[in-house]
């Protein structure tokens, strides 16, 4: 904020807008430093989207600019006799000043959401928030989440956040592709009373908001969403501006397997968010046999999609969900639905967490099921990464 004051001090009025970066490394001051003025006679949002097609064309300016240490953009223009300083940093929280000529007051607010005192379009908020995401680039990791390779390559340097997503990268699927995302501690458990909280760490919700972010959808079981009060992950706008720039929607679907549709309609997962971009309604998964209940209250909150008779026909379900368009599918679990899907063959890649961590008390494993034979197939180690808490993050694929 104190840099968009002092954009307002030292604004020399009929200026066309002008974008300016801004860096703060404790304990020195934040300076804006001018990136571009408005060429050829910009709009703002066109000098937004100028410097976007920019970017996107050459590289070398987002990693000129990050090895700078940006930490926020800002753009600043007049409009209807006002002078507008509109900042972004790399969490996604925006940060307005306005003022008028020969006035000594500024109105400053900051937030998720600051352009209601504006005429701006929703627009300009998206145009910046990518333009945040290519030249500042994502937060820095969490205390504790610093990752560094293991195998098949031993590093020796942090892993940043594009790094960290090439490990887990998986190439745009023709026919889908289905991950499996768990924790384990040492001795084996995924869960104590039917939660993982006790496992997770900074480091391992780094990994799974990376994992998460890519996907097209996330695939639950009714009993994690009961156990965990599960409920969508809200995204920044610069994540939100990334899947968009992927060719992916705002935010990942969720679908959840449920036999009973017992699932209480008040929860975090079934809440209408608010803003320009908020996660969709959440899809259950059904047998026709739950779904010619009429439950209308359920049809409210949520789309129902069948699959089977009397329980939930799982191949079918996937194959379903594919066709929609979901062809990145992340399995969340549980320990019952994570059995299913491999009993099924239908997982492609598992991604595990090993926490350092010895409970030895009685717990499910990543799998459970009641077959009485063992799943087939066999896994390939691809890559092995460590984080600085002691987790080890395992990524196990099909042999091609």
């Amino acid at each position: 904020m104190s840099a968009l004051q002092e954009l307002g001090t030292t604004w020399r009025w009929g200026s066309p807008p002008t974008l300016f970066t801004i860096s703060h490394t404790p304990p020195k001051p934040t300076v804006p430093a001018v990136l571009a003025g408005s060429v050829g006679g910009h709009t703002p949002l066109g000098l937004l989207e100028h410097w976007i097609d920019r970017c996107r064309r050459h590289r070398g300016i987002v990693h000129t600019q990050r090895d700078l240490g940006v930490n926020a953009v800002a753009i600043s223009f007049e409009q209807d006799g006002q002078h507008v300083a509109y900042a972004m940093d790399r969490a996604g929280v925006q940060y307005l000043a306005l003022g008028r000529q020969h006035a000594s007051e500024w109105h400053l607010t900051s937030g998720t959401d600051v352009l209601a005192a504006t005429l701006l379009p929703d627009l300009f908020t998206e145009r910046l928030a990518e333009l945040v995401w290519r030249l500042a680039g994502p937060p820095p990791p969490a205390p504790g989440s610093r990752i560094r390779d293991m195998w098949p390559t031993a590093g020796l340097l942090d892993l940043d956040e594009d790094e960290l997503h090439e490990r887990f990268a998986v190439p745009p699927p023709t026919e889908g592709h289905t991950r499996l995302v768990a924790v384990a501690s040492i001795d084996g458990l995924a869960a104590v009373h039917g939660s993982s909280t006790a496992l997770t760490s900074t480091g391992d919700q780094r990994v799974y908001r990376l994992i998460k972010r890519d996907a097209d959808l996330l695939l639950l079981g009714a009993a994690t969403i009961r156990a965990e009060r599960y409920g969508q992950t809200i995204l920044s706008a610069p994540e939100v501006a990334r899947r968009r720039a992927n060719g992916l929607p705002p935010y990942p679907a969720v679908a959840v397997v449920t036999r009973s549709l017992d699932l209480d309609l008040t929860g975090p997962l079934f809440r209408r968010g608010t803003g320009r971009h908020t996660p969709p309604r959440p899809i259950l998964i059904v047998p026709a046999a739950a779904a010619t209940d009429g439950n209308t209250a359920v049809a409210e909150h949520a789309e129902i999609l069948v699959a089977g008779e009397h329980d939930v026909d799982l191949t079918r379900a996937v194959r379903l969900l594919q066709d929609r368009g979901h062809r990145r599918i992340v399995c969340e679990g549980g320990p019952s639905l994570a059995g299913q899907m491999a009993q099924a063959d239908l997982l492609d890649e598992i991604c595990l967490t090993i926490a350092p961590q010895v409970l030895a008390v009685a717990g499910p494993r990543i799998t459970a099921d009641s077959a009485t034979q063992p799943a087939s197939g066999e896994w390939q180690l691809s890559r092995s990464l460590l984080d600085e808490m002691g987790n080890v993050f395992l990524r196990y694929a099909r042999p091609s």
